[in-house]
């Protein structure tokens, strides 16, 4: 249906009065954006920073930004805009917590705006307590025009590396997707391992040969102090629009998957690297009605702390002279 041959060498497009939202990234705007998409070699998108929720702790939508990198340059595709509960997204985990995302095609900038949202394409992640194998994450999209459905992606059971499954429309298994779990963005996901790109490469199901990658970008400064971030596809050659779009969708599930957090997750982190050291158990203490006394010798040199109400001593013991 989408035809490469059919792609206009100089559409009507717009240059953004205001690039400085996407990082100063220059881009235009397209008309047909399935078009544009099966002529890409590659796409970039990029998670749009949430400030407000970086200062405030409270989990906002997330949207996304989708270019295509042409020979002429960067075109803008899509706007991704999430919808979800606001609870689901305060104390679910990103990972299993569901979620509708409507794909918009933006021709102008005045539809970039947040007033537009008449979506051309659908993504829906259903809510799933994974335990292994049972409950898998998975993701659908379908074409709104005709609410036609494009094919699936599904995070497996492994036991190692992270791998993906995609599908097209008549249930083939077109491509895996996997890392390798030893990569400092895996091991790391916070502030160090932002520092660092993430490598996904995509595989043919068929002659299980390497035919492209999902790249998780470096963050940039504002992505380093919000949760937001970038990808880069490098499309399997073969692939046609549906496929492209497919891989589009399946990047934004692996930010969910792996380095979206919440307020829940993030607390979740500091318990596991603080453990209960002394500050824990001072915090135990008063939690069960107790308290701490002065910090010194007392009573032969011991260090008196009050736990539920009780008290003991422990005394260092000195060698006589």
């Amino acid at each position: 249906m989408y035809d490469v041959s059919n792609r206009q060498m100089y559409p009507q497009a717009y240059t953004p009065t205001n690039p400085g939202l996407f990082g100063g990234l220059q881009f235009i705007y397209v008309q047909d954006p399935m078009t544009e998409l099966a002529s890409c070699p590659s796409i970039l998108i990029r998670q749009e920073p949430e400030f407000l929720e970086a200062f405030t702790g409270c989990e906002t939508p997330n949207i996304y930004h989708v270019f295509g990198n042409s020979p002429l340059g960067y075109r803008y595709l899509f706007k991704c805009l999430e919808k979800s509960e606001c609870c689901e997204r305060m104390f679910c985990p990103s990972k299993i917590r569901s979620f509708d995302m409507d794909i918009i095609h933006c021709s102008s900038i005045d539809q970039l705006g947040l007033g537009y949202d008449v979506p051309f394409a659908n993504m829906q992640k259903p809510f799933m307590c994974t335990m292994a194998c049972c409950c898998r994450p998975e993701i659908n999209i379908t074409l709104n025009g005709n609410n036609q459905e494009i094919g699936k992606a599904i995070h497996i059971f492994t036991c190692c590396n992270p791998t993906f499954e995609l599908y097209n429309a008549r249930g083939k298994l077109k491509y895996l997707v996997s890392a390798d779990c030893c990569q400092c963005i895996l091991l790391c996901p916070g502030m160090i391992g932002k520092m660092y790109e993430g490598e996904f490469e995509i595989i043919d199901a068929v002659s299980n040969q390497v035919v492209g990658k999902i790249v998780k970008e470096p963050a940039t400064m504002a992505e380093m102090v919000t949760d937001a971030d970038s990808y880069t596809i490098n499309f399997p050659p073969n692939a046609d629009a549906y496929d492209k779009l497919m891989l589009m969708g399946l990047a934004i599930m692996i930010d969910y998957q792996f380095f979206e957090t919440n307020a829940n997750d993030e607390n979740k982190k500091r318990r596991r690297r603080g453990g209960f050291g002394f500050a824990g158990m001072i915090g135990l203490g008063a939690a069960m009605g107790g308290g701490v006394g002065p910090v010194g010798p007392v009573g032969g040199g011991g260090l008196n702390i009050r736990m539920g109400g009780g008290r003991k001593k422990f005394n260092k013991k000195r060698r006589g002279h």
